[in-house]
């Protein structure tokens, strides 16, 4: 019984059963002449190198280095025969990964291409949202727990707005501030909360309005000034630009490839899947 709980004899049975199934796979055929050989290049070996020193921002030495190519070379061998006994078919996560290598393979290829200035020049003009500055608003505000607003908010308001009394002396106080100048509206929200940003812009300029509700509580708001979005110069978008630029040829050149690989390997459906497929819908063959 002891001999049954052994470590050795589990991998004997196991090494057993792969070379009795890769037998079976293909038996009385010697497949050693037709495999490609597993061939490690000492450009195999710089990449390698490359990749440990991007991760550890140092090279590796010699002792590490040996490792990383045993261990490559290990990798590559059961990979190959992992394939051979066709162990990546059905598997979900190899299937991503392969699919991620072809994404990334093509994506290598679009993101090294210079982008020319003339089109970069006319994602200038077709994209104001990458090229302009986001609206600011400066206010100042009092602040009300729920708790403790009722009539004191109306009463408060008409008193700010009379001129009567002044903000300092009126409501319960915030740690953040009574206060803010030149906020953006991703800057507002991270603070007070998305709906309470905003409502903070669509207030009107020079008088008290409210009661404008965040996650604290309550806000009375005056909002002091506010900047419209403005077109930032080329010369300071360049880049930013430069990148949609190779993001759109990135995607263009992915559905091509989508197109073309569908078009190779004829895809078929079952009628109840094609709704699903949106703008692919025809280029796929439809079967019961």
């Amino acid at each position: 019984m002891r001999l049954l709980k052994e470590p050795l004899l589990h991998f004997l049975v196991l090494g057993g059963l792969l070379f009795a199934v890769h037998a079976a796979v293909g038996p009385g055929e010697d497949k050693a002449a037709s495999t490609p050989a597993v061939r490690i290049t000492g450009a195999d070996a710089d990449w390698l190198k490359e990749m440990w020193t991007r991760q550890w921002r140092r090279p590796p030495t010699d002792e590490e280095l040996a490792r990383l190519v045993v261990d490559h070379l290990r990798e590559e061998v059961l990979a190959r025969e992992a394939k051979a006994l066709d162990l990546d078919v059905g598997d979900t996560v190899i299937r991503r990964r392969l699919a991620q290598k072809m994404a990334f393979l093509l994506d290598g290829t679009v993101h090294i291409a210079e982008p020319p200035e003339v089109e970069l020049h006319a994602l200038y003009d077709r994209r104001p949202d990458l090229v302009r500055t986001s609206p600011l608003v400066s206010f100042t505000q009092v602040f009300f727990r729920r708790e403790h607003g009722g009539d004191r908010v109306g009463t408060t308001l008409v008193a700010l707005s009379e001129g009567s009394t002044v903000p300092e002396d009126q409501g319960d106080g915030l740690l953040l501030g009574e206060s803010f100048a030149d906020q953006d509206e991703q800057t507002l929200s991270n603070l007070f909360g998305l709906s309470f940003a905003q409502a903070v812009f669509g207030l009107p300029v020079g008088r008290w309005s409210g009661p404008v509700e965040s996650s604290y509580g309550l806000h009375l708001v005056k909002v002091t000034a506010m900047s419209p979005p403005e077109a930032r110069p080329f010369a300071e978008v360049r880049e930013q630009l430069a990148e949609e630029w190779r993001r759109e040829r990135q995607e263009a050149a992915q559905a091509q490839l989508l197109r073309g690989l569908m078009e190779k390997y004829r895809v078929t459906v079952e009628p109840t899947v094609r709704p699903f497929l949106g703008p692919l819908a025809d280029q796929v063959e439809v079967r019961p």
